[in-house]
C-alpha cells in the first residue's frame, strides 16, 4: 500500500514538475537566449520527449491510483490528462511541425495556441489531482 502511494505521488510529482519547469523555465529561456529561429529546433527535439515523460509518469500515477482503488476524483483527471498528452504528442506536435516547415504561419499559430491550451488544461487537472491526493496520502 505504501509503495503504491509512493508511485502515485512520484508519478504525479514528476509529471507536474516537468510541465512547470518546461513551460515556465526552459521554453521562455530558450526563446529569450536563442531567439525564435534558434529555439525552434530545440523545441522540436524536446517536445516528443517532454510528452513521453508525462505519459510514463502519468501512466505510473494512474496505475497506482487504480491499484489503490481510488475514486474518480483522482483517476478521471489523470486519465483525461493522459489522453490530452497523447493527443498533443501524436497529433498536434507533428501538425505544428508540418505547419512550421511549410511556413504556414496562420496554421502554426492556431496549432501552437491549441498546444498551449492543452498543456494548461493538463496542468490544471494535475493541480486538481494534487489537492485530492494531499488529503489521501498522509
Amino acid at each position: 500500500m505504501i509503495a503504491l502511494q509512493y508511485l502515485l505521488v512520484a508519478g504525479w510529482a514528476v509529471w507536474l514538475g516537468t510541465i512547470v519547469f518546461f513551460s515556465f523555465v526552459i521554453a521562455p529561456t530558450a526563446f529569450s537566449a536563442l531567439g525564435r529561429e534558434g529555439a525552434a529546433p530545440l523545441m522540436r527535439a524536446v517536445f516528443p520527449r517532454y510528452y513521453l515523460v508525462g505519459l510514463i509518469s502519468g501512466g505510473t500515477a494512474l496505475a497506482a491510483a487504480l491499484a489503490l482503488d481510488l475514486d474518480m476524483r483522482v483517476t478521471a483527471p489523470l486519465l483525461a490528462s493522459l489522453v490530452l498528452a497523447a493527443y498533443a504528442r501524436q497529433v498536434i506536435t507533428p501538425a505544428v511541425n508540418t505547419a512550421r516547415d511549410s511556413r504556414d504561419d496562420t496554421r502554426f499559430a492556431r496549432l501552437h495556441g491549441l498546444s498551449v491550451r492543452l498543456n494548461l488544461i493538463v496542468l490544471a487537472l494535475l493541480l486538481l489531482v494534487g489537492t485530492v491526493v494531499a488529503g489521501i496520502v498522509r
